[in-house]
């Protein structure tokens, strides 16, 4: 993957060098299961529609359709119907030497079970925002770890192979990053919470601000990868609100090129490839809406760091004291 780092503002420069690592350039056979599928697929629909006024309640339907899987009706759940169900469409499986194969959902399938989970999450309290990223930092290295605490007043704290593994604090608050862009914690919590809505803010936000690449002013295809960045910051290292990092789920699943690459440690392993180019690797758990792993991520200057080993990230409030 190659990209070009976009350059953090001048009072932010010295004190985050010295801290961040450096970015890096480089079917479903038969009509009824078709059937089954689309109608799974406009129940999740609607759990998404309704998700940010009340949590669902499962339709007497849709508890017959997934009794098999003794459960809930969740939206991770009807995923699994729809690789699970067989082609006679009696919400048995089919048995038997001519019977078909599970299906695998699709790469956007995976995304929307990931949105709706999302949406169900309780917002979370704390202190602090801790965010804990695990990578290599260079061909050949060895796994190192990078953590950060920001306190609701925009102060924070560093811990990584740069500081000696000691937590260091920044003289200045530093602002969040949405894909370049400087954001404060007030407008995460109010982003739009409907795709179409959330993309046009980013790329808006992305228009206006003062970012720069070392080519200068970020061109067509450099701000449309810092919307794609962006969003992926909300589901995987920002304290978004829950029906925000719904829609950027959503709006990642809008992309067209979007893959399933199989279950994976864990999740689900996705492809997606957007605008400018740019091409993106995951690991997703649409049960808990986390992003387990990914080959590239945003630091907390704007510059994005290609990570082809793969980078786990943890990010939750907390109250634990930097230490």
């Amino acid at each position: 993957m190659n990209s070009t780092p976009i350059q953090p503002n001048p009072n932010e420069r010295e004190e985050l060098a010295r801290l961040l690592p450096a970015p890096v350039e480089r079917d479903l056979p038969g009509d009824r299961r078709q059937r089954l599928q689309e109608f799974v697929m406009s129940e999740i629909q609607q759990d998404l529609r309704s998700a940010e006024q009340a949590p669902p309640r499962p339709s007497g339907r849709r508890r017959v359709l997934l009794a098999a899987a003794g459960t809930a009706v969740t939206a991770a759940v009807a995923a699994v119907v729809i690789g699970t169900v067989g082609a006679g469409g009696n919400g048995q499986p089919d048995e038997g030497p001519g019977a078909s194969a599970p299906s695998a959902p699709s790469g956007r399938q995976v995304l929307l079970v990931a949105a709706a989970s999302a949406a169900k999450v309780q917002a979370g309290g704390g202190a602090y925002w801790y965010v804990k990223t695990t990578f290599t930092a260079r061909e050949g290295g060895a796994r190192t770890s990078l953590e950060s605490w920001t306190g609701r007043d925009g102060r924070i704290w560093w811990k990584g192979e740069k500081t000696g593994g000691k937590v260091v604090v920044l003289t200045q608050p530093a602002p969040f990053r949405l894909g370049g862009p400087a954001v404060s914690l007030a407008q995460l919590q109010s982003l739009p919470s409907t795709p179409g809505e959330l993309k046009a803010w980013i790329a808006a936000a992305v228009k206006r601000s003062d970012v720069r690449t070392a080519a200068g002013r970020p061109d067509a295809a450099a701000r449309e990868r810092s919307v794609f960045d962006g969003l992926l910051s909300l589901v995987s290292q920002l304290p978004a609100p829950p029906r925000v990092r719904a829609a950027a789920f959503r709006a990642i699943a809008s992309y067209p090129g979007v893959k399933d690459l199989g279950a994976v440690k864990g999740g689900q392993g996705l492809s997606i490839s957007f605008g400018g180019g740019g091409e993106a690797h995951l690991v997703v758990d649409p049960k808990t809406s986390r992003i387990t792993d990914t080959d590239f991520f945003v630091s907390a200057d704007g510059a994005r760091v290609a990570v082809p080993g793969g980078a786990a990230i943890v990010a939750e409030w907390t109250d634990q004291a930097p230490r």
